[in-house]
């Protein structure tokens, strides 16, 4: 059964109880030589990346990416997660058959429940102690500073004061890397972790698996909600097995892509079923994001296009008022961290101070600006590439030609590359991008909607094996 012949799924109940046909899914226009291109242009730009950070290491630059352009190091071995994650890519292949002919909230359930087996299995290749256990108590991580908060809101008031090295705040007494590079928040979640007595690597990690696992459901919701269900139904079985999963697993930064990605879903959904309640609850998990991660606030481009979208396909005046409730619910997060003593655009500001206190004046832009791009596809797979050409090829050849899901799928996707691209000239994301930008990943991925059939099938069994093949190559940092 195809998404053509599940009838029930290519409309939309409102508010009012009727019926809101989706798009049409047309066949998506494609450039003849892109695919193979993109390959190309992916595979030399990792070679150049590793060949000339090498070159750099031998030269004594001091960039601390042992095996660039990856914070990582060169690691083969094999783990008792090994054939979990093998059967869960055969479970995926499965599912992706049966996409078409399951409701869409069991599919959502069970892209679920397979990215939680999937990340899990890919941690348990390192082993339950070197994979999942140590990785949050490495001392620059969130755990080591808390037994320093005494008080919650003492260390909001105070969190700005001790983020850069100053001739008062010295190296024992400024917050550590991990700690010091975001706002409080995020300290504060496992922070409430261990004060609800589940202390420790082990839950500190279960946490960020869990909070990992809302990007498998946020992102197919969303794009479903922007009017694009057949693509959604396309999108699961990429989503549950998103090869940004090596590094997201036992991840803070896993935990933030997982928040905004519920946070977008949510707005989307509130926006497209005229639930204002429903949008607000998105506005807060999005304000959230960006408090756990300053970074985050970029996918303010992919919330605009989103926004657009929906008054596009249902209305401005239908949107507007859930887009409303969103908004008050992201700026509700800003007011509360403002009223306990927590200034963003302050902490933004000392973290600037703090990283080119730092390895950054090491690091050159001239090199990470490339560099980055290489480590981020590393992390999403080659396949990023090639379907951020197919998602441009939709919007320029197709604009003659009826809107439907697939430029859905095409604008959200491009919305994640192009906030990706901001953050690179930034000059905030010197190295390990394919763990800092994970979220940007979540949302390009988006664009995986766009293959079908056997095209489809050969992808997702492509991209799975390459995040098998480098985690089991290489000992990834953080």
């Amino acid at each position: 059964m195809s998404d053509r012949d599940a009838p029930a799924e290519l409309a939309r109940p409102v508010a009012d109880g009727r019926s809101e046909p989706a798009l049409p899914d047309l066949p998506a226009p494609r450039w003849r030589w892109g695919d193979p291109l993109a390959l190309v242009v992916v595979v030399f730009l990792i070679v150049v990346s590793a060949i000339v950070g090498a070159d750099l290491n031998r030269r004594g630059v001091q960039m601390v990416l042992p095996l660039p352009p990856l914070l990582s190091t060169w690691f083969p071995h094999v783990g008792w997660g090994s054939p979990l994650a093998v059967l869960c890519v055969l479970v995926g292949l499965r599912l992706q058959q049966r996409a078409g002919g399951l409701r869409f909230r069991r599919l959502l359930l069970v892209g679920w429940l397979l990215n939680l087996a999937w990340m899990c299995s890919l941690t348990l290749i390192d082993g339950l102690r070197a994979g999942w256990i140590n990785v949050l108590l490495d001392p620059n991580e969130y755990l080591s500073d808390l037994p320093r908060i005494t008080d919650p809101f003492v260390f909001l008031r105070t969190f700005t004061d001790f983020i850069a090295f100053s001739p008062t705040v010295g190296g024992d007494l400024v917050w550590t890397t991990h700690v010091s590079a975001h706002p409080p928040l995020a300290t504060l979640a496992f922070w409430a972790l261990q004060r609800v007595g589940l202390s420790g690597g082990f839950w500190a990690g279960a946490l960020c698996i869990l909070a990992s696992s809302l990007a498998s459901v946020g992102l197919p919701v969303a794009v479903r909600e922007l009017g694009a269900p057949a693509a959604a139904r396309r999108l699961v079985p990429f989503a549950a097995l998103f090869p940004g999963a090596v590094w997201m697993a036992v991840s803070a930064d896993g935990l933030f892509a997982g928040v905004a990605a519920a946070g977008l879903g949510l707005a989307c959904l509130g926006a497209a079923r005229r639930r204002p309640l429903v949008s607000l609850l998105g506005g807060l998990l999005l304000g959230t994001a960006v408090f756990l991660n300053y970074g985050l606030v970029l996918l303010g481009l992919v919330v605009l296009v989103a926004f657009v979208l929906t008054g596009r396909t249902a209305g401005w005046r239908a949107v507007l008022v859930p887009w409303l409730a969103a908004t008050a619910g992201f700026v509700v997060v800003v007011v509360v961290h403002l009223a306990l003593g927590f200034n963003w655009l302050t902490g933004l500001s000392e973290l600037r101070v703090r990283y080119y206190q730092g390895i950054a004046t090491q690091r050159p832009f001239s090199y990470f600006v490339y560099a980055n791009l290489a480590a981020w596809l590393i992390s999403s797979s080659p396949l990023l590439a090639v379907v951020t050409v197919r998602a441009t090829a939709v919007l320029v050849r197709g604009r003659r030609a009826p809107w439907s899901q697939d430029r859905v799928v095409a604008w959200v996707s491009l919305g994640g590359v192009a906030a990706a691209l901001v953050a690179d000239l930034s000059a905030m994301s010197k190295a390990e991008t394919e763990r800092i930008w994970l979220a940007f990943g979540v949302v390009a991925s988006a664009a995986t909607a766009l293959l079908r059939g056997r095209t489809a099938q050969v992808a997702l069994a492509g991209s799975a094996g390459w995040a098998l093949l480098v985690n089991h190559l290489l000992k990834t940092g953080w």
